[in-house]
């Protein structure tokens, strides 16, 4: 198992812990994340809409079962995801808050959504951290690093920034500043770039423009850090 799913499989097991536990005053805080690395950290990557939300119990491996939020999906689009999952029609989330449960605030059958998740087991899990974001909100460029070229930066990493000063310590990482100016992390660098390899230096990635001219056109920013 690599790290990645490694890590994915752990922390949908803490999550399963927390929830037995049930400790209210637990604060649910989420890390920043590039709408790529969201996109490479997550087994499932999908399009679709909220239409229903139900309660169900869950079994875990110790104790009694657990209450788990469950939300129906009408899929409209797979970016990433094994074959068994081409038609997500589920996705399954803490019920408190207070553990990093989702809480959908749109109305249901509304606008679409992209939406990043974790397989445990045959279910598609879900938190407050997750990667939601209405397709509407998405730049132009997000959308096309969705549909082909946050792929093929998953060998690279996106480092971010949060008080300066700040740098890297490997050819396959970049540096994310956006987060220097606003704590939301939803500039320049998420919305028009994506850390990729340069194809003229084995190992080495920069940020790269996602142009939105047609395929092929991918323009490099040279705003390696």
């Amino acid at each position: 198992m690599d790290s990645a799913k490694a890590h994915g499989f752990l922390t949908a097991s803490f999550l399963l812990l927390l929830a037995f536990l049930g400790d209210p005053t637990a604060a649910c805080s989420c890390a920043p994340r590039h709408p790529q690395s969201a996109y490479c950290y997550a087994d499932v990557v999908i399009r679709g809409k909220f239409v229903g939300v139900s309660k169900q119990l869950v079994n875990i491996s110790v104790g009694e079962p657990v209450w788990w939020v469950r939300h129906e999906i009408k899929n409209t689009k797979v970016y990433k995801g094994p074959e068994e999952m081409q038609d997500v029609r589920f996705l399954h989330t803490p019920a408190m808050e207070s553990v990093c449960g989702y809480e959908h605030k749109g109305p249901l059958k509304g606008e679409e959504y992209v939406i990043a998740g974790m397989l445990e087991g045959d279910r598609v899990m879900i938190t407050a951290c997750s990667f939601i974001q209405p397709w509407a909100l998405l730049s132009l460029a997000q959308k096309r690093g969705l549909s082909s070229d946050y792929s093929k930066g998953c060998n690279c990493t996106i480092v971010p920034c949060n008080s300066m000063p700040c740098s890297i310590t490997s050819d396959n990482q970049c540096l994310w500043t956006d987060g220097i100016i606003s704590r939301l992390w939803d500039g320049f660098q998420a919305k028009r770039l994506a850390c990729l390899p340069r194809v003229e230096s084995a190992g080495l990635c920069t940020w790269q423009s996602l142009s939105t001219q047609g395929p092929g056109s991918l323009r490099k920013a040279h705003l390696r850090q």
